[in-house]
């Protein structure tokens, strides 16, 4: 035994050293805890998503294009805003269950031909059971890509929404319909628009 070490120095250095080698099992442990925690967040932030098929349509009118030149067709980088109300797939005309806001810039000259799309828009679906936002190109021709929007989220029922959407050409009024048609029917020379979902929804417990 060295002189200098006497037995309660030498319990004391046993006590510290086990101390120390204490904390660091205690920071090791700590350690493994956080990082199989890491997998059950993970596991928690990917909710599982049901797909659901919604179908509506609206009546947009009366459109407003503010224009550079203060007339004329719209041309690129003018604004324009057009809302109406929205009804259930079959029931144009008929009960009113939202409110269909859309505005957005012009991409092209309104008189171009050639242009994939004519308009850049955010729409928001407002209806009922809660509200659906997405972003879309307007106006260009019919050929099933270029005119197909994202859906960006939603609130009430559709929060959390993703999935896609379009807005395609809806009934039209038969010949010789009143310009006051009943519930279910078109107004003759009135613009009706199916907007067709393909949604991604959280699961709801």
């Amino acid at each position: 035994m060295s002189p200098d070490r006497s037995p309660s120095t030498i319990r004391s250095i046993s006590r510290r050293t086990a101390l120390r080698a204490g904390a660091a099992a205690g920071a090791a442990g700590v350690g493994m805890t956080v990082a199989s925690a890491g997998p059950v967040h993970a596991a928690q932030d990917t909710a599982a998503m049901q797909s659901e098929r919604l179908e509506v349509v609206f009546t947009p009118s009366d459109p407003v294009t503010i224009t550079l030149a203060g007339g004329g067709p719209p041309q690129r980088g003018d604004y324009f805003y057009v809302d109406g109300p929205i009804y259930a797939a079959a029931d144009v005309n008929g009960t009113q269950i939202g409110m269909y806001h859309c505005f957005g810039a012009w991409t092209s000259a309104a008189d171009d031909t050639s242009a994939p799309y004519l308009r850049l828009t955010t729409v928001q679906f407002l209806m009922d059971e809660g509200s659906i936002m997405g972003l879309l190109n307007e106006l260009g021709p019919d050929d099933g890509a270029r005119n197909v929007g994202a859906v960006q989220g939603g609130t009430g029922r559709y929060t959390g929404a993703l999935g896609t959407f379009q807005q395609l050409p809806g009934p039209s009024a038969a010949e010789g319909t009143m310009a006051t048609p009943g519930p279910g029917t078109p107004a003759a020379g009135q613009n009706v628009v199916r907007a067709v979902f393909e949604l991604m929804l959280p699961q709801r417990s």
